[in-house]
C-alpha cells in the first residue's frame, strides 16, 4: 500500500478502518479475497511462494483466497481492539492444552519471553494478557507520519508497552520490562536485518538456511526467563493459541543458535499445519522471490 498512497493517507485509511462495523468490513472482505486471490498481486504471490517452500506444493486458489482474508482480519481486528470489551477479548482467545497456566507459572517463577511467527493475530493474544493483568512488552516497526504512535497509543491502552524496532538498546530495556514484571512478547520469525541468529528451517524438501531475529534468545539468556514459541490461528469466530514448552537455556553464541533453531522448529511445524493463517508476504526465503 505505502507504493500507492502517501503516509498520511495511510494513516487516515487506518483511523477510517477502525470504525468499520464487522457487518460491513467482514464481507467487503471477503469479497477483495475472491478477486485478489484470482489476480494476486505481488505480496499474494510472495505468500504463495512461501507457502509452497513450506508445504512442498503450491497454495491453491482457495488457500490464496483464505490466506487473504486472515491477512485482512488481522490488520482489521488490530485497528480495531481497542473497541473491544474484555469480555469479548476473553471468550475470543482459546488455548490449547494448559498454555496460559504455563505461562502464567513462569511468569511468576522467572518471567517469560515469548517467541511468535506472523500467524493469526498477536495483537489479540497480547490485548488477552493485558485483559487478565498480565502487561505484555513489544517491538514494531518505526512507521512514518504518526502510524507508530498511533498503533503504540492504541496497544498502550491495551496494557501493551511498544518500543520502536532499531531503538538504541532496545534489548535492554526489554530486559528491565521483563524484571519489573511484564511478559516480553516478540513476533520473531523474519529477520528484517538479516543480521540475526542461523537456523535451518527444516521444510519438505530438505532445510533452508536463513537467520531469525535474535531478540527473544538474548532475552532469555540474559535474564534467564523462560523462552517459549507460541502461535495463534483463526478458528471460527476464535483464536487459538498453542504454547510450546520452554526451550533450556544455553549460554553463549552456539547456545543462542541452538535456542534459536528450536524456535525455528517450532515455527515450521505451527506454519505447516495451517499455512493460510502465516501473513508472511514478504520475502522470507533466500532467493525465494516474486
Amino acid at each position: 500500500m505505502s507504493s500507492l498512497v502517501s503516509a498520511p493517507t495511510q494513516l487516515r485509511l487506518m483511523k477510517g478502518a477502525a470504525a468499520i462495523p464487522q457487518v460491513i468490513w467482514w464481507p467487503l472482505g471477503q469479497l477483495a479475497s475472491l478477486v485478489l486471490a484470482a489476480r494476486p498481486p505481488k505480496p499474494l504471490r510472495q505468500w504463495a511462494l512461501n507457502a509452497g517452500v513450506v508445504t512442498g506444493r503450491s497454495p491453491s486458489y482457495w488457500q490464496r483466497r483464505a490466506a487473504q482474508f486472515s491477512w485482512i482480519r488481522n490488520s482489521v481486528g488490530s485497528l480495531q481492539l481497542g473497541r473491544w470489551s474484555k469480555r469479548r477479548i476473553l471468550n475470543t482467545v482459546h488455548w490449547v492444552d494448559d498454555g496460559r497456566a504455563r505461562i502464567e507459572r513462569l511468569q511468576a517463577e522467572r518471567g517469560v519471553v515469548l517467541a511468535l511467527p506472523h500467524m493469526g493475530s498477536w495483537d489479540l493474544v497480547a490485548a488477552y494478557g493485558g485483559s487478565i493483568g498480565l502487561p505484555l512488552s513489544s517491538v514494531a516497526e518505526r512507521l512514518p507520519a504518526g502510524q507508530f504512535e498511533y498503533f503504540r497509543d492504541l496497544r498502550a491502552a491495551l496494557g501493551i508497552k511498544i518500543h520502536p524496532y532499531g531503538e538504541p538498546n532496545v534489548v535492554a530495556a526489554l530486559c528491565d520490562d521483563l524484571r519489573r514484571g511484564r511478559l516480553v512478547c516478540l513476533v520473531a520469525d523474519r529477520d528484517f536485518g538479516r543480521r540475526g541468529l542461523p537456523v535451518r528451517w527444516p521444510t519438505p524438501d530438505g532445510g533452508r538456511d536463513l537467520t531469525m531475529p535474535a531478540g527473544p534468545v538474548i532475552i532469555a539468556q540474559q535474564t534467564g526467563a523462560a523462552l517459549m514459541g507460541a502461535a495463534t490461528t483463526f478458528e471460527g469466530s476464535c483464536l487459538r493459541v498453542v504454547v510450546g514448552e520452554p526451550i533450556p537455556l544455553r549460554a553463549g553464541a552456539e547456545g543462542a543458535e541452538q535456542m534459536a533453531q528450536e524456535l525455528a522448529e517450532f515455527f515450521t511445524t505451527q506454519v505447516s499445519a495451517k499455512p493460510t493463517d502465516w501473513h508472511m508476504m514478504q520475502k522470507f526465503f533466500p532467493g525465494v522471490v516474486a
